[in-house]
């Protein structure tokens, strides 16, 4: 894993070693094994080291070629290094590490920036060419590993976390409003920008390139970057009906086989998040037969009644032979916010946040790698808005256009939040605004915002996921509203959440099915193979049962959350009515707080709908209050 950082300065100008050293001392969390750094002239690297290959002292970073004259720091993890190495020796390059890092300055020698391309793993990277001037930055394909980047003081920064930016004195921790609004309607802030003002996200499956002797346009003459994509996932027109569904299986079973096994290289204690669901279960089949010894599972238990699905785990387990340690937690929702805070360093939402910590947690207590079954929902339509949408879409390209007039209108009449009065209100959509609802852009959570943050968020024409909604000629409704989830709602939230709750606890987590293998099978495959009716995510689970009983398997969907409304009806309660209480709150510059009001008195009447709003006030709110306001 790790965590790297870098200054860039205008040419004729030197970095500041101490700055570097205090931006790289805030990621010890990402990497508490080693620190390393490189200043030279105005380019400047640090990195926190994870130790997972080669645990020497010769694999710290950074690393170099045979002459020095390329140097890389690394987060993440390389899975076909072996094979990219024998390619490399072949062509002459020497290797003084057992490392999958230094396949990176070898690999560059040879391909320039199309490295990138030869990659098959997770990882965010800085590579200097100290010949050319020339530095490179990239970002895995599903977007795994973190990468952000500002300029301040003319200077081109860039790190793993924002918190480490936030260390350089000339940062500004200004709060981005549209950011304020992403958080109320999704529950987490929306790449490529980011909560603070001037701080960008490289987006996944990019990669920057900078020309460390120029001088740009950029800011006091720091160095302009150059951004480009070079890869996306690209929905497709539902291929013929020429491929049966058992040689689809016969696929998917293999490559997921592949994916796994490449993924148990590791010279740390590895095991697996094992919830007892599809995905995790079926990474942990394949674990079981292709790992030496027994593998260890992990899964965390809630005492509250329907919460606790930790006895489904169990039980795959018990019949996968696996060594599981089973960990019944009670949170404590008022003391776990603070560190969900400094977890996060922006304001995050997502109340399944708060198990996964812990589970993060009593999983590092064992391990150091853990394999996880996240991705299984976006690629194969695992979530039940898929179904909803459908159905949907269905009903509205029935109507005329005043048919669908009189449903938004229909709508407007109801109260804010109602399931007929949003059933019609998205029936009155079309395509991509339809689906945006499904994912939190709905009346329910725009209604809370206050007029400055509601111009900068923008209509719902005007969102990133509207954007990546857009498909070729010939792409289905469902086919669309999966590839807005795997360029959004994945790297923007599932991804987010897994990687600072295991970072935060020095835990390196891998995901087989989110290998670019499995995924590029995965857009092959055709939706109508994967969804009937309400059922979902068909081949997957059919998959799953070759490994694992079905009884085990098949039960209602749960996810991995809390008991969010019942907390709010008890210890989050005096929270709530605080923060109402105290009319010069940072929130309320931003937030409609009589609406918020209405939504607590909503949240007392039994609805989760004003529970997910709520706990999004109240995070915005001890986010904003540690970094200074909201100015």
């Amino acid at each position: 894993m790790c965590g790297i950082v870098g200054i860039v300065a205008p040419p004729g100008r030197a970095v500041d070693p101490e700055r570097l050293h205090a931006m790289t001392a805030t990621l010890r969390h990402r990497g508490p094994d080693a620190d390393g750094f490189l200043v030279e002239g105005n380019v400047g690297l640090g990195h926190r080291r994870l130790s997972i290959i080669d645990l020497s002292t010769a694999a710290d970073e950074p690393l170099f070629n045979e002459d020095g004259t390329v140097a890389v720091i690394f987060n993440g993890e390389i899975y076909n290094f072996r094979e990219l190495r024998r390619e490399l020796e072949e062509a002459g390059h020497r290797f003084r590490t057992a490392s999958d890092t230094e396949v990176l300055v070898h690999l560059w020698e040879e391909c320039g920036p199309a490295l990138v391309e030869r990659l098959r793993g997770m990882f965010a990277f800085a590579l200097w060419d100290r010949r050319g001037g020339r530095l490179l930055l990239a970002r895995d394909r599903m977007g795994k590993k973190p990468l952000y980047y500002t300029r301040a003081g003319g200077e081109l920064l860039f790190a793993s976390e924002p918190k480490a930016l936030l260390a350089h004195p000339g940062v500004s921790r200004e709060i981005e409003p549209r950011a304020v609004g992403e958080l109320m309607v999704y529950g987490n802030v929306v790449g490529p920008g980011s909560a603070f003002r001037g701080i960008c996200q490289l987006p996944p499956a990019c990669r920057m390139t900078v020309e460390t002797g120029c001088s740009g346009s950029g800011s006091g003459g720091a160095p302009e970057p150059s951004v480009e994509r070079y890869w996306a996932f690209r929905p497709r027109p539902e291929p013929p009906a020429a491929t049966s569904e058992e040689e689809w299986l016969e696929r998917l079973d293999g490559t997921l086989a592949e994916a796994v096994r490449l993924r148990l290289t590791s010279d740390v204690p590895l095991g697996a998040f094992l919830s007892g669901g599809i995905d995790s279960s079926l990474v942990v089949a394949h674990m079981v037969r292709e790992a030496p010894g027994r593998v260890r599972t992990f899964t965390v238990g809630f005492r509250e009644a329907g919460w606790d699905e930790s006895a489904h785990a169990q039980a795959v387990a018990d019949h996968l032979g696996t060594e599981h340690h089973r960990d019944v937690v009670t949170p404590d929702a008022v003391a776990v916010l603070p560190e969900l805070i400094a977890t996060y360093d922006e304001p995050f939402a997502d109340p399944s946040a708060i198990p996964t910590y812990y589970l993060c947690r009593e999983t590092r207590r064992h391990v150091t790698v853990a394999l996880s079954g996240d991705g299984g929902d976006e690629l194969f339509f695992g979530y039940r808005r898929y179904v909803e949408s459908s159905a949907l879409e269905r009903w509205g390209r029935r109507l005329t256009p005043p048919g669908r007039r009189l449903a938004g209108r229909t709508a407007a009449l109801l109260p804010t939040g109602a399931y007929l009065g949003r059933a019609l209100g998205r029936i009155a959509q079309r395509d991509a605004a339809l689906y945006l609802d499904a994912l939190g852009f709905s009346p329910v959570y725009r209604s809370l915002l206050g007029p400055e943050v509601r111009r900068a968020l923008g209509s719902a024409a005007e969102q990133k996921a509207t954007a990546d909604f857009e498909a070729p000629e010939g792409v289905g409704f469902l086919q669309r509203c999966r590839a807005t989830d795997v360029e959004t709602y994945l790297p923007d939230q599932i991804l987010v959440k897994v990687d600072r709750a295991a970072m935060r606890h020095s835990l390196e987590v891998r995901c087989p099915l989110l290998d670019q293998e499995v995924v590029a099978l995965a857009e092959r495959l055709p939706a109508a193979e994967q969804m009937r009716g309400r059922r979902q995510k068909l081949l997957l689970r059919r998959l799953a049962y070759r490994h694992v009983p079905r009884r085990l398997l098949e039960r209602p969907k749960q996810g991995f959350s809390v008991p969010l409304a019942r907390w709010f009806r008890h210890e989050l309660a005096p929270l709530v009515e605080t923060l109402l209480a105290e009319r010069d709150a940072p929130v309320w510059s931003w937030l409609d707080r009589e609406a918020v009001e209405r939504r607590f008195a909503h949240h007392r009447r039994g609805r989760l709908d004003a529970a997910t709003a709520l706990w999004r006030v109240l995070i915005l709110d001890r986010w904003s209050r540690e970094h200074g306001g909201m100015s």
